[in-house]
């Protein structure tokens, strides 16, 4: 077992000595970690610096994004939220939207292909304490979903020719397993322009690619969105009954990642977030021989860090991730490997290899290896 440890604070994290913690496949490698950097801009994606995520709360300030470029400014007074496909039409200004009773919710927000073999890093992600009306108290002031099995929603951010603002659609039961909410505040304060002012939709438990923001409109339907975003780009191909079938990317799997190694008295203190998706996690395991053995490491679930919020209830915490720590110490100069894996309530164990029988962009719950190099002038003074 790991010493007992205290897990380290935010601040501590950033100010302590470290070392560098490379991905072992993906963009940084191939790059170099400014060029990946810059490329993923180009593309319109941010990721968390990586002490980020050895934070049970990620800070607002460079906290990721996925998008298409186009971060519109929305009129606060003018704006309107509309609901139609319900039982009753309805459109709320803002105002209406900010004064309706509000729910919590801190969640994992994950791009669907964070830490695959191109992107490497897994800095896609990060997670936030969300604020807003749930969307069954919006359903209710349409007199309910009417004959809608499905909703597709709708961004403002239109691009260029694409006069059409970004769109998703999950189903009734997806959004209400999810326990979805129209968030206004994020980390306790309105809503950024680069996250989705004046509101967005959070779905705890699904990929971010459903978390619509600057959302405008909702749209009932009879029947599944099959937008293009829905039908060809967020999509895998899982084997089933001997033939390879398109999916839709959903639920978000079990994964881990090590984050940042510190200097911790004579030793190396390791930090990272291990999130489980629809079951919570139960234990994380690390290794640091590239997967010859494995040692349990100290979990802070966030059951332990919200305890006694009111404004966190337990609901409020499905799908979020905990933080862990562990104390290494490595008995030589020289380059290591090093990994995690999430383990859940059921004991399902994080794989170290992806499903081979899911293909695409999205098959992404491998193991995430970091290479680190120890120099001997960086090794801990002290007995071994």
């Amino acid at each position: 077992m790991p010493d007992s440890l205290s897990l380290a604070g935010p601040d501590n994290l950033a100010l302590a000595e470290s070392l560098e913690l490379r991905p072992v496949d993906g963009l940084p490698r191939w790059l170099g970690g400014r060029l990946a950097r810059f490329f993923l801009r180009l593309v319109s994606m941010e990721e968390n610096d990586a002490a980020r995520l050895a934070r049970m709360v990620t800070p607002t300030a460079g906290y990721f994004r996925r998008d298409r470029h186009v971060h519109p400014e929305v009129d606060p007074v003018s704006y309107r939220l509309e609901f139609t496909g319900v039982a009753k039409n309805h459109t709320l200004d803002l105002a209406a939207l900010s004064a309706l009773p509000r729910e919590t919710r801190v969640c994992v927000q994950e791009c669907a292909g964070n830490g695959n073999h191109i992107m490497g890093s897994a800095g896609l992600c990060g997670q936030a304490v969300w604020s807003g009306p749930s969307f069954e108290t919006l359903l209710e002031l349409c007199g309910g979903p009417g004959e809608a099995t499905h909703f597709a929603s709708h961004g403002r951010d239109s691009l260029g020719i694409l006069k059409r603002g970004y769109h998703y659609g999950l189903s009734l039961d997806e959004l209400r397993k999810a326990r979805a909410i129209v968030a206004v505040t994020m980390n306790g304060e309105p809503l950024s322009r680069r996250h989705g002012f004046p509101a967005r939709l959070i779905v705890p438990q699904i990929y971010s690619m459903s978390h619509v923001k600057w959302l405008c409109h909702v749209e009932g339907k009879t029947r599944p969105h099959m937008g293009i975003h829905n039908r060809l780009v967020f999509t895998n191909k899982e084997l089933r009954a001997g033939k390879w079938v398109r999916v839709q990317a959903r639920w978000i799997g079990l994964k881990s990642v090590i984050a940042h190694c510190t200097r911790e008295g004579t030793g190396w203190l390791l930090t990272g977030c291990a999130w489980g998706g629809e079951r919570p996690i139960a234990g994380v395991e690390v290794s640091c021989d590239g997967g010859l053995s494995w040692q349990p490491a100290e979990l802070q679930t966030p059951a332990e860090y919200f305890q006694g919020r009111s404004d966190v209830p337990p609901p409020a915490i499905a799908g979020a991730w905990g933080v862990f720590t562990l104390r290494w110490r490595p008995p030589a100069p020289g380059t290591y490997k090093l990994g995690c894996r999430a383990i859940d309530v059921d004991g399902n164990v994080q794989q170290q290899d992806n499903d081979p029988n899911v293909h695409g962009h999205f098959n992404q719950t491998r193991v995430k290896w970091r290479s680190v190099t120890v120099p001997e002038r960086r090794l801990p003074p002290g007995p071994a």
